[in-house]
């Protein structure tokens, strides 16, 4: 059972009631109840029996509750802790990102931490991957949000969060050179922005390439990935970047998606932290709370 899911069984086996449940939880009913028949279908059991005066615990939910109601009293009571301002005064975050993950995910994701946590300030460190998750492994920064593709660490766990769709994007004077769905193979002459053989993303696009039958020599190489599109939008040369963070590029009609045959392969924005780690009470929130976003 995962900590939504426990979470909601919780707080509806303590009230006894759906809506009261569902009020606490600052849920909708439907989605209260939703929950909770997913829950049932993962043990395969009824949980609960449902009457007008609420619900009851069946035999087998009263024994769920028994085995989960100390341990998340437990983490409730952190939570309360945690919650109360004098707590998170002296609360520092130390978190590790590459350019790509600060623009499709961190921005976004601070804004709600922040909200949550007002007390909490944040060290925000930029580097590739393989920098980062050395950091992490050095106890540099509590975790980090980097992008696929990179070499795992064995003690360190990753999970995914949001997908990036990468596109090749070309200059809008292009427009009229490469018309229609073309190969990649057919465009190896025009000059293309690439990060430097240092960085993990290129490695990726090399070995697209690779896989392609072709190689591109790039007109210039990069050491950062923020500043792909200025030199797509000032001329310079086609280049790869995730969709999103070429929106703005695309919708003012400075640059246009290449209309590829052959597709780039799907990345992520993974969240990265140590496993086993003695983690403080925000780091281990901070933890469920991105836990939760992607669920």
């Amino acid at each position: 059972m995962n900590y939504t899911y426990m979470k909601v069984f919780y707080t509806v086996c303590k009230h006894q009631n759906i809506s009261k449940a569902a009020l606490e939880l600052d849920l909708t009913q439907p989605a209260l109840s939703r929950i909770i028949s997913n829950v049932e279908k993962e043990y395969n059991t009824k949980l609960f029996y449902r009457s007008k005066n609420g619900v009851t615990l069946s035999k087998e939910g009263l024994h769920l509750y028994e085995m989960i109601r100390i341990p998340y009293s437990e983490l409730e009571k952190i939570e309360n802790d945690v919650s109360k301002p004098e707590a998170l005064e002296t609360n520092i975050v130390h978190i590790g990102t590459t350019t790509t993950a600060l623009h499709l995910y961190l921005f976004i994701f601070l804004d709600t931490i922040k909200k949550k946590f007002p007390n909490v300030n944040f060290r925000i460190y930029t580097g590739s991957s393989k920098n980062l998750l050395d950091m992490l492994n050095n106890n540099q920064i509590d975790f980090a949000f980097i992008t696929t593709p990179f070499k795992s660490v064995e003690n360190i766990e990753i999970i995914n969060t949001v997908r990036i769709d990468d596109v090749l994007i070309a200059p809008i004077s292009y427009k009229d050179k490469i018309k229609g769905k073309v190969s990649i193979r057919d465009l190896t002459h025009y000059p293309f922005i690439l990060l430097n053989k240092d960085m993990q993303y290129r490695e990726h696009i090399d070995s697209y390439l690779f896989s392609n039958g072709t190689k591109i020599v790039p007109a210039y190489e990069l050491d950062n990935s923020g500043i792909i599109m200025d030199l797509v939008n000032n001329d310079y040369g086609l280049s790869f970047a995730p969709k999103l963070m070429a929106l703005s590029s695309l919708e003012s009609n400075k640059s246009f998606e290449v209309d590829l045959k052959e597709k780039l392969p799907t990345r992520y924005v993974s969240f990265a932290i140590k496993k086993d780690s003695n983690y403080s009470n925000v780091i281990y929130l901070i933890k469920q709370a991105i836990l939760e976003s992607i669920k």
